[in-house]
């Protein structure tokens, strides 16, 4: 088994057991004992301290991926002072952003004052919340690129909703008040980053090596223009989701209430890149080593590979929620949140069509016309951001959604035609197409199928079906060899035992 077949099925299995358990704290006990308010305030917290985050690591995550392959090459783990300066970076970042949240919390106070109270009154948590980020994602960097993806993907999909899980719980069996329970959720990344800090420098890992080297004082000047490119290149990439929940809760008359259904929309859309982030980290690697070696033929391999089994994968998460997704609601709430519905539906199609383009983003930011990442991503937030205020100003949820799901795919499509004006390279094949029709068509039966009057058993007989139907015609007809090949070792290995 390939180690980046290998890798990324573990990473999945971590990532979507972290998403299980993230789906049990939002839809049984989040939904059940926090108001729809405070929910909605966890969303924001998470949209501002991963815009945050984005912000303060000015693109030095992305130069770690693009440039460390060279540096481990002539300069080995002893002289490697890339980690070093990657570090500092971010600490400078971090105190930036703590100076800006102290410097305009007035302005904070006028914006969301009046419809967001309770943010206002939290707002502080955000600091932790960003550095905490930030070390995650320089962390993760570094795990990614010692190719410790597995295990780096099961402590930061489960360590925070652990957490999050026994904090919810304490707060249930008022052991704590609300306001504790806002201070756990700030320092919840906090046990995940000793563990990770442990994985990257242990066996061989990341050492910091202060002293500046040659290969930096030659190159300075490319890497420092890296950054700086994909620093406003993340911005670009993160803002126009970051802002639908910030935006939502400072123009809607319903402020956090709309926030908290919004929140439950988009986590169940988020479910959805489970495979994509399974696959991201050993992914990267990959990638990064093979422009290193200017060797476009395995780029061109892997990306059709990826989109394939990501779109699989994808539709498979779609086909089990979509036609449960009204029982999922009513279970988790009532008909008081009824419009995740539509939310699913558009978002979720605009992420599967991302899911079928492969990793555009990590193969284009990672070669040499990274510069036209940058450009076109930035005329696509420069559309973006009155196409999402116009929708929200229009309908605060399903507008968020729609405006979300149109900058999606722009930047899918763009993407995909500077890759193939490059390199020649496009994501599809015939098979990419006969997924999308038996996913759409399994989909379809599944969710016309009648109810039964039983929650528990709809969910049952509609997640049982779909799963048969779809999985039964993915293996039938061969259509990705990796999944044909992981059930064939399973039958082998099942055999023997």
């Amino acid at each position: 088994m390939g180690a980046v077949r290998k890798q990324s099925i573990y990473s999945f299995i971590f990532i979507f057991i972290g998403f299980i358990i993230g789906a049990l704290n939002t839809l049984l006990l989040y939904a059940k004992y926090l108001s729809t308010e405070q929910y909605g305030l966890t969303g924001v917290f998470r949209d501002f301290y991963v815009l945050f985050a984005v912000l303060a690591t000015f693109g030095s995550v992305t130069a770690l991926y693009k440039f460390f392959p060279l540096y481990h090459a002539r300069l080995g783990r002893d002289k490697n002072d890339l980690p070093f300066l990657i570090t500092i970076v971010g600490i400078l970042g971090c105190i930036c952003l703590i100076a800006g949240c102290l410097i305009f919390k007035d302005l904070i106070v006028l914006k969301f004052g009046k419809k967001s109270p309770l943010f206002v009154k939290h707002f502080y948590l955000i600091i932790p919340l960003t550095v905490s980020m930030v070390l995650m994602n320089q962390f993760e960097g570094f795990a990614f690129m010692l190719k410790r993806t597995t295990v780096s993907n099961l402590v930061k999909e489960l360590g925070f909703r652990i957490v999050q899980t026994i904090a919810i719980l304490l707060y249930i069996f008022n052991y704590i008040s609300i306001d504790t329970f806002f201070l756990l959720f700030a320092f919840m990344y906090i046990p995940s980053l000793i563990i990770m800090l442990i994985l990257v420098t242990y066996n061989k890992g990341i050492k910091l090596n202060f002293r500046i080297s040659n290969l930096t004082k030659k190159i300075y000047r490319k890497v420092i223009s890296f950054s700086l490119f994909h620093f406003s290149g993340g911005v670009i990439a993160v803002l126009p989701f970051a802002l639908n929940g910030i935006l939502i809760a400072g123009i809607s008359e319903r402020g956090l209430y709309d926030v908290g259904i919004y929140t439950i929309a988009t986590f169940m859309v988020s479910m959805l890149e489970v495979p994509l982030r399974g696959m991201r980290g050993i992914g990267i690697a990959t990638y990064s080593e093979a422009f290193l070696h200017n060797d476009l033929h395995k780029v061109g391999r892997m990306q059709q590979n990826a989109s394939l089994n990501l779109l699989i994968v994808g539709f498979f998460i779609f086909g089990l929620i979509y036609p449960n997704i009204e029982n999922i609601v009513y279970f988790s709430k009532g008909k008081d949140f009824h419009p995740i519905v539509n939310i699913f539906l558009i978002a979720g199609s605009a992420k599967l069509i991302e899911l079928s383009m492969g990793m555009n983003d990590s193969l284009l930011s990672l070669s040499k016309y990274w510069r036209t990442d940058f450009f076109v991503s930035s005329g696509i937030v420069l559309l973006s951001i009155p196409i999402n205020i116009w929708f929200i100003k229009w309908d605060p949820l399903l507008g968020a959604a729609v405006g979300q799901a149109i900058v999606l795919i722009l930047f899918c499509f763009l993407r995909s035609l500077v890759i193939w004006k490059y390199f020649h390279i496009q994501p599809y094949t015939y098979k990419t197409f006969i997924v999308m029709g038996m996913g759409i068509v399994t989909t379809a039966i599944t969710y016309y199928i009648p109810a039964s009057g039983n929650v528990f058993a709809d969910i049952f007989i509609k997640g049982l079906v779909f799963s048969s139907l779809y999985l039964f015609l993915i293996y039938r007809f061969k259509i990705s060899s990796d999944i044909n090949g992981l059930y064939a070792i399973a039958k082998q290995r099942l055999s023997r035992s």
